[in-house]
């Protein structure tokens, strides 16, 4: 009844044509390579899935740039559900950014279109050594920190739901990838040092106060993978105590800090010859600083302890203890509690940047936050961070990002600040944070993925390594490795059973 009555509005055609709109669809985000990222010369397959419940007649019509070449035909596979699979191989003949489209037509016209925008690798031949090759660190004159996010662990699929389902153009060179694996730690590893990167920041989750110490995500970043890998000793890192969850995640008073928690932390991770140390003191970062003199009941007693904490470490035969807490909203009154509770620094997990601005004002809006930080160094100095991108982990508020080129900006803009305003005896001027490594759910990172490659890596060795600019960036694929995607199959079954 529907298509008659608009049939008095519409020919007999249009009413079709209409339905046809309605009725055959892309399916959301199925359309994609299967190789995370594509080299010159490699010849990859472009998969998409069609939904045409109503079995409508159409076509499908793969839309390719110059340089690239289509091989063989295209095969369709038809599936249940009134779906069907079409897949192209094709290969590109040169590097560079390229933009791929998918259309559906119906009677000649174009009802649906899909398009990737994605990089391509320059071609390598596929080797097989032994192993990953050992890492060739960039230098610097800097210490260039990141932040890791170590929640991929094994069986935590819905953790990817965004890349999966909504943004698959931020798919990792390692693919969907589980943590807990030591292959995943050298190649992080060798990506890192190789462009210039010192050490990571791994979030640590603790999860039961005033008590022995357990966490989640630990065993699969540490235990499993980075204190089990063969170039892990060659990376720095250190933890950001992620003490935001309150009756788990913090403490119950000074008791449980310095008979549970410090004397966890000094033996599992301070005294490991790769933990981050300046000027033989352990660095720790607090996610949420005012949450310990909440715990501790005042400021004061937060102090107290604080200063109990670097007693512990000079007990254990460090030189004391640098303790560093976020505050990306610059709030003078926190900076001021901050002092209060004698933290050494302060830094920022990412920055706030609102209105989901374009990169030039997003740009400009972290140099402003920096500056407004600066301003009030002598009530907290700060190490300076910069954030690549946010989304959110469902798209929501603020929705941005930088192109790697747009970073290099911002990141030339922030070390000339820092060579400008900052002393040489603060750790300021020798200590600069990335956001973020891994966040790809998030929706900020800077590892090797779909859309951009090594984009915001090479940016960074542009901008702080004297090393020459040319270098082998190498990929799981290059080694005959990879990608390392989880077993998906319950993971899509429960997904599908959601819709």
């Amino acid at each position: 009844m529907k298509y008659v009555c608009l049939s008095i509005i519409f020919s007999v055609l249009s009413c079709f044509e209409l339905a046809a709109q309605e009725k055959i669809n892309i399916k959301r985000n199925s359309f994609q390579s299967d190789q995370p990222i594509i080299r010159a010369n490699r010849p990859f397959h472009f998969n998409v899935v069609i939904e045409n419940p109503e079995k409508l007649k159409y076509e499908c019509r793969l839309v390719l740039p110059d340089d690239v070449a289509r091989r063989g035909k295209e095969t369709v596979t038809p599936v249940r559900d009134a779906a069907q699979n079409h897949r192209w191989e094709v290969a590109c003949l040169n590097p560079g950014q390229k933009d791929f489209a998918l259309e559906v037509l119906v009677g000649g016209k174009v009802f649906a279109r899909s398009t990737i925008n994605q990089v391509v690798m320059p071609a390598r031949k596929v080797e097989k050594p032994a192993y990953i090759p050992a890492p060739r660190p960039a230098k610097t004159d800097i210490l260039v920190g990141v932040h890791n996010c170590p929640l991929w662990e094994t069986g935590r699929h819905e953790l990817w739901n965004q890349v999966v389902h909504k943004h698959q153009e931020r798919t990792p060179a390692l693919g969907i990838y589980s943590q807990d694996n030591p292959e995943i730690s050298d190649w992080e590893t060798k990506w890192a040092l190789e462009h210039g990167i010192s050490f990571f920041i791994y979030c640590w989750y603790r999860t039961s106060q005033n008590g022995p110490i357990t966490t989640q995500f630990e065993k699969s970043v540490f235990d499993e993978a980075l204190f089990k890998s063969k170039y892990g000793d060659q990376m720095k890192f250190t933890i950001m105590w992620e003490n935001q969850s309150k009756g788990t995640s913090g403490i119950t008073d000074e008791k449980d800090l310095m008979e549970n928690l410090m004397p966890y932390w000094i033996e599992k991770f301070f005294k490991r010859d790769n933990y981050l140390k300046i000027d033989n003191k352990p660095v720790l970062y607090v996610y949420r600083p005012l949450f310990i003199s909440d715990d501790l009941g005042g400021d004061e007693k937060a102090k107290a302890a604080l200063n109990l904490m670097r007693e512990a470490c000079k007990k254990a035969g460090f030189d004391g203890l640098i303790i560093m807490g976020e505050e990306r909203g610059f709030n003078p009154t926190s900076l001021e509690r901050f002092k209060a509770m004698g933290l050494d620094y302060t830094f920022q997990y990412c920055w706030h940047v609102t209105n989901s601005p374009s990169p030039e004002v997003a740009i400009e809006s972290q140099m402003e936050q920096i500056r407004k930080m600066q301003s009030l160094h002598d009530v907290m100095p700060q190490v300076v961070t910069f954030t690549q991108a946010w989304s959110g982990w469902q798209d929501e508020g603020s929705v941005w990002k930088l192109a790697p080129k747009d970073f290099e900006i911002l990141l030339r803009k922030g070390k000339a600040f820092i060579e400008k305003n900052f002393s040489k005896d603060e750790l300021g001027s020798r200590m600069i944070i990335l956001d973020n490594w891994n966040e790809w759910s998030e929706g900020h990172y800077l590892a090797p993925y779909r859309e951009h490659g090594f984009g915001y890596l090479d940016a960074v060795r542009r901008v702080f390594s004297q090393d020459p600019e040319k270098h082998d960036d190498l990929i799981p694929e290059d080694i005959g490795k990879g990608p390392y995607n989880m077993p998906m199959e319950l993971f899509e079954k429960k997904e599908k059973n959601k819709e």
